[in-house]
């Protein structure tokens, strides 16, 4: 089908990259997976040099990078030629940084999981930003059992504690009325001791498993279209999915019929109480939720959908130069 060349790190707690590259070969394209922090240690001052040779032996259609996994002077070196350059970003942050900006820049398509970050990408001199939402794994992400007790709770959160996040202060509450469990870094200094501070997908699965409710709660919930990874990660997992409302979720999700939100902590208590009482109900929720996003959600969706901006793209100049 393609050859891809696919940039980024391997990270055992996500696999992201991992995830990735298998979807792309097991929907029949050729891959070559660079991890440029490794070829750094390895290569010292000549790792752009030995990537820019291995990009030209290769001979790919499509570069594809995750995240910021590619150094700016190879970037450079390729942008604008007959290759064509996807980047993905799922991070969120308030302001564009300038890495980021200057990636951005040299690609053909940029792809966010941040609709409501648009305009501010392109202020930020980025061409081509397009919403693009994420996605599970079709082998690791999946519903896990048995389950030992260890794994089990009334609410489980996975995910870290910063200071100064009204998730902290909503998780505290829950605490003080439910079984909660929490999974990440940081929770000591808030007086919660979490149960694992790295979860793998493996884990994220047992969580899921054990756990009667998982808890969303992102950074914010005020940028339109943005949820982070463990929405898709655990509707994957076949988790029942309890999450703080973002603008244009419902054009995604059915609230109550693939995973419940709120719009308060008040509400949040409130449902929790609630569906813990409602284990039936619960467990088909989840179970609709699961098969959402493994019938059009998973990674391998993810890079068809990623292809497609390469074929239409290709379609356009090639309609332009006739």
């Amino acid at each position: 089908m393609h050859k891809i060349i696919l940039f980024g790190k391997s990270k055992r707690r996500t696999r992201t990259t991992f995830h990735l590259a298998r979807a792309f070969k097991e929907c029949g394209n050729t891959v070559l997976w660079l991890n440029p922090a490794k070829i750094r240690r390895r290569r010292k001052n000549e790792s752009d040099r030995w990537i820019l040779n291995k990009i030209k032996a290769f001979d790919p259609d499509i570069i594809f990078i995750y995240s910021k996994d590619i150094p700016l002077g190879v970037l450079q070196k390729i942008a604008g030629g007959p290759v064509k350059t996807l980047m993905y970003y799922e991070d969120l942050r308030r302001e564009v940084p300038t890495s980021l900006a200057q990636l951005g820049r040299q690609v053909d398509f940029f792809m966010a999981t941040n609709k409501g970050l648009l305009a501010d990408y392109k202020k930020a001199g980025i061409a081509n930003p397009i919403y693009f939402i994420g996605a599970c794994d079709r082998h690791d992400h999946r519903v896990r059992h048995p389950v030992l007790p260890v794994w089990k709770s009334d609410i489980a959160f996975i995910g870290q504690a910063r200071a100064d996040e009204s998730r902290v202060v909503l998780i505290r509450k829950l605490v003080k009325r439910f079984n909660v469990k929490v999974y990440g870094k940081n929770w000591l200094a808030f007086g919660i001791k979490p149960t694992l501070k790295t979860v793998t997908p493996r884990r994220y699965g047992l969580v899921c498993r054990g756990a009667k409710i998982i808890l969303g709660a992102d950074i914010t919930n005020k940028v339109e279209g943005y949820w982070s990874n463990r929405l898709w990660l655990t509707l994957g997992c076949g988790g029942f999915f309890l999450t703080a409302y973002v603008r244009g979720m419902e054009n995604f999700f059915e609230n109550k019929r693939h995973l419940v939100w709120y719009h308060s902590e008040t509400e949040c208590l409130s449902l929790a109480e609630e569906y813990l009482a409602k284990p039936d109900i619960r467990r088909k929720i989840a179970r609709q939720g699961y098969h959402l996003v493994h019938e059009h959600h998973t990674f391998h969706h993810f890079v068809q959908r990623a292809i497609s901006l390469y074929t239409q793209g290709r379609s356009r100049v090639e309609n332009d130069d006739g």
